[in-house]
């Protein structure tokens, strides 16, 4: 478990986009429990390192030479903050690492961004890790694909109209 932890945290460190696969990975070999529970925060962890990563090294110089694209990014975070983030964290369309790399370009809190992050990712990882378990129970018993299966496919794909449908009811 230890060096599974470690492992993920690395990975989304140095922004390697194995989320998914790491995810399922997880729900084959854990229990549920213990799988949600070492991606939730190894994914978080190496998401805040990756951000902080790219704020120390990368920020001034876009700051000084995309400073109209830059000002358009982070005026969206400033308006909107958290709920920016949990936006798109919710939204599976746009990978973890790319939106870690581009928040930590802005100005929004380290803090904020991980308890959004943390809180954000926490559907889809769930999600992820029960495919990956129903996937293995597949494997093991030889039965093709099961009824839960095809209903963790359809809310993976309906967790980001779900999540528009939220921001556009809390936003109004």
């Amino acid at each position: 478990e230890t060096i599974f932890f470690v492992m993920y945290v690395l990975a989304a460190t140095i922004s390697l986009p194995v989320a998914l696969i790491l995810g399922l990975l997880s729900g084959m070999i854990f229990d549920i429990v213990t799988a949600v529970v070492i991606v939730s925060f190894a994914s978080t962890i190496g998401a805040t390192f990756a951000f902080l990563i790219s704020r120390y090294l990368f920020r001034n110089y876009m700051e000084e030479n995309f400073h109209d694209q830059y000002n358009k990014i982070n005026s969206g975070f400033i308006k909107n903050s958290g709920y920016y983030l949990f936006a798109l964290r919710m939204c599976l369309v746009f990978p973890y690492f790319i939106i870690n790399l581009v928040s930590g370009l802005t100005t929004i809190k380290t803090s904020i961004f991980y308890i959004v992050s943390q809180i954000g990712m926490l559907p889809g990882t769930i999600i992820i890790i029960l495919l990956g378990s129903n996937i293995a129970e597949s494997i093991n018993t030889n039965i093709g694909v099961g009824v839960e299966t095809i209903i963790l496919l359809s809310l993976l794909g309906l967790l980001p109209l779900l999540s528009r449908y939220l921001f556009k009811t809390w936003l109004s």
